[in-house]
């Protein structure tokens, strides 16, 4: 069916909820069909790696306190899916306000694995910047090059996500001069922040850290972190397939920015699926989006929920 009948469809049989959540969910449920008609979640199918990647993978996950439980979620996901595949140097950005029982939630779930999890405090550069009514931890992941001096290359992920296959691919993609990778959300090229390769390197050797401090205390963007990425790294992004960042909060805009095969491609190869709009898998039932039930999967295998 063609993209635009099924987005006029879905729209109108969606009308006939009388809540705007409710209507999401009905438009969500038939627009991703396709995806959910099976199993009622993504179908996976990992690929078969017959020797573990040696190359330990960079990954860092920001957080204020609030955000504790959700990123063990993230992180528990992570390692699930990438068992007997690699292995994981895991950074975490974290208020100063978590406490050490906090943070040994996380430490214990690398426990018998050969990932680690290193915390790191934030700094003060983006002290003064723009935030209108946001925490200042959504400045943490663009503070990871001066808080990672020595690391190259890191993949950056939004503690709202879970994971559904490994990131050896990822890692491995060629990042040339790029500033940062990550996959389209509108079909001007401007990408959702909520999954990022970032060439830590090439961010320094160019000086964006300083422009990223300066523009952030002058520029008054709607939504000042991804924005600031968006606008800073133009022409210097590395556009991700869909299988990266999929969020079914994009809803058409995901046939006008990707090709039928990306598409087609997240039904057996999804790595990230997002949960990036108002409806949250740990909100109350009547309030959960799509492929909640995956979410709470890896909840309850944390021991924290």
């Amino acid at each position: 069916m063609n993209w635009k009948l099924k987005k006029f469809l879905c729209n109108i049989l969606a009308m006939t909820a009388f809540t705007k959540t409710h209507r999401r969910q009905i438009r969500d449920r038939l627009m991703f069909y396709d995806f959910i008609k099976e199993t009622n979640i993504p179908t996976v199918a990992s690929p078969s790696v017959p020797v573990k990647s040696k190359t330990k993978i960079n990954v860092a996950f920001c957080s204020d306190k609030r955000g504790i439980k959700l990123a063990a979620v993230s992180i528990k996901s992570l390692l699930n899916v990438s068992k007997g595949k690699c292995d994981y140097n895991i950074y975490c950005v974290i208020d100063e306000d978590a406490n050490i029982k906090e943070k040994k939630s996380l430490s214990d779930l690398v426990k018998g694995t050969g990932s680690t999890i290193t915390f790191l405090k934030p700094n003060k550069d983006f002290d003064k910047s723009y935030l209108e009514g946001w925490t200042k931890a959504i400045y943490y992941r663009t503070m990871l090059p001066a808080l990672l001096p020595k690391v190259d290359k890191i993949i950056y992920a939004d503690i709202d996500v879970i994971f559904c296959n490994d990131l050896i691919e990822a890692y491995n993609f060629d990042m040339g001069n790029n500033y940062i990778g990550g996959v389209k959300t509108f079909a001007d090229g401007y990408i959702n922040s909520g999954f990022l390769i970032m060439n830590l390197k090439q961010i320094r050797k160019d000086k964006l850290y300083k422009k990223w401090i300066s523009v952030s205390q002058k520029e008054k963007y709607p939504n000042p972190d991804q924005d600031l990425l968006n606008y800073t790294c133009k022409g210097r992004i590395l556009y991700l397939p869909l299988k990266y960042n999929f969020q079914t909060m994009d809803g058409a805009n995901i046939y006008k920015c990707h090709p039928q095969w990306e598409i087609q491609d997240i039904q057996y190869h999804l790595v990230v699926l997002h949960f990036s709009n108002w409806m949250k898998p740990w909100h109350e039932k009547k309030n959960r989006p799509i492929f909640e039930e995956l979410w709470w999967k890896y909840a309850k295998q944390t021991g924290l929920w």
